[in-house]
């Protein structure tokens, strides 16, 4: 892997960038993003080698000229992205994303352009509330996990050449398939931010200042996740609709049977859920 094409020069696309830079800065790394002030300190920091001034110019690249292209933008955005750089599809490009849904991409891609066979998509499961190149970390992917998702008939290079990819940077991968991605997501990632958002939504309609003055620092590890980015996290709820609204159903569920214990004041039953949801903690996380 020699020469490396980041689409997104945010968070994601800047600590992908720095990552490989850290591992190998002989490594040629070409960037394209609308934001010219990220692409322009992505440069200035020495983690790209250059700038790419028009998404459609990426057409124009051949496996001479770069191994693998990154898409590190929103769901919604990379279906754009997608589309922009159609050119490459079936070619000998590995091109390969980092959006935390993909059953809307699978679809699009199956549906629009027949599965190309050069695009495998990934999830890594990392990332922080602080947003922007600025914050690129080197760190980032290790000792975290990969979900790589397959479209039909993928090319065994572009699985190997993804796959190389997030285990040189130190991750574990592990391949499934986009329902289930999507599924796994609603409850393991953004579940917990649905319920992060509407914790401080709830306080910040109460009329009692006090709460914030005086909050624990339990609240405010709870809350942390809330300070991510409005933009990105508004995409990944629309993105992930369908599982996302099957997992607040459950929540719901879940907070009723609460609800009713604590109105009926059930202090054995109460205790004995408490001490079960303790029990499941301790064995799962």
């Amino acid at each position: 892997m020699n020469s490396i094409v980041i689409i997104g020069l945010g968070l994601m696309g800047g600590s992908v960038a720095k990552a490989l830079k850290n591992k190998n800065p002989d490594i040629s790394i070409s960037a394209f993003d609308h934001n010219n002030s990220a692409l322009d300190l992505a440069l200035d920091v020495g983690i790209i080698d250059q700038k790419i001034s028009a998404l459609e110019e990426i057409n124009q690249f051949t496996s001479d000229d770069v191994d693998i292209i990154i898409i590190a933008v929103p769901v919604i955005e990379s279906l754009k992205v997608f589309d922009a750089i159609n050119g490459l599809f079936n070619s000998e490009i590995t091109i390969t994303d980092t959006a935390s849904a993909k059953l809307l991409i699978s679809n699009h891609l199956e549906e629009n352009y027949s599965s190309p066979t050069n695009i495998i998509l990934s999830h890594p499961m990392a990332g922080s509330h602080n947003t922007g190149v600025g914050y690129a970390d080197e760190a980032m992917f290790s000792n975290k996990k990969v979900l790589i998702t397959e479209l039909l008939n993928p090319k065994d290079h572009c699985i190997k050449m993804v796959t190389n990819l997030w285990e040189g940077l130190g991750a574990a991968v592990f391949k499934i398939d986009p329902v289930r991605h999507d599924e796994i997501m609603s409850y393991a990632s953004h579940l917990p931010h649905v319920i992060s958002y509407a914790v401080l939504n709830s306080i910040m309609k109460n009329a009692n200042k006090d709460i914030t003055t005086f909050s624990a620092g339990g609240l405010k590890d709870f809350v942390r996740i809330a300070g991510s980015d409005p933009k990105m996290w508004t995409d990944i709820f629309l993105s992930n609709k369908k599982s996302i609204l099957k997992a607040i159903d459950a929540y719901k569920d879940s907070l009723d049977e609460m609800k009713e214990l604590l109105e009926s004041e059930n202090e054995k039953e109460l205790q004995d859920l408490l001490g079960s949801i303790k029990e499941y903690k301790n064995s799962k996380f």
